[in-house]
C-alpha cells in the first residue's frame, strides 16, 4: 500500500513539475513576443484563447461552452 501511495505521490509531483514548466515557458515566449516588437501576435493569440474557454463568448461555435441551438 506504501508502494502505491508513493508512486501517486510521486506522479503528482511530475504532474505538477510539468504543468509549472509548461505555463513558464509559454510566458517567456510572451515575454519573447513583447519584446521583439510583436504585441499584436501577442494579442491576437490571448484573443484566441480568451474567445475559446471564456463563457461570455459562448455563442462563438469555437468556444468550449457553445451549444448549436
Amino acid at each position: 500500500m506504501k508502494k502505491v501511495l508513493n508512486y501517486i505521490g510521486i506522479g503528482y509531483i511530475y504532474l505538477t513539475l510539468v504543468l509549472v514548466l509548461s505555463a513558464l515557458t509559454f510566458d517567456l515566449f510572451f515575454i519573447y513576443l513583447h519584446f521583439s516588437d510583436q504585441d499584436k501576435l501577442a494579442q491576437d493569440i490571448s484573443n484566441e484563447i480568451m474567445w475559446r474557454i471564456d463563457g461570455t463568448f459562448k455563442d462563438d461555435p469555437r468556444n468550449i461552452w457553445y451549444k448549436e441551438k
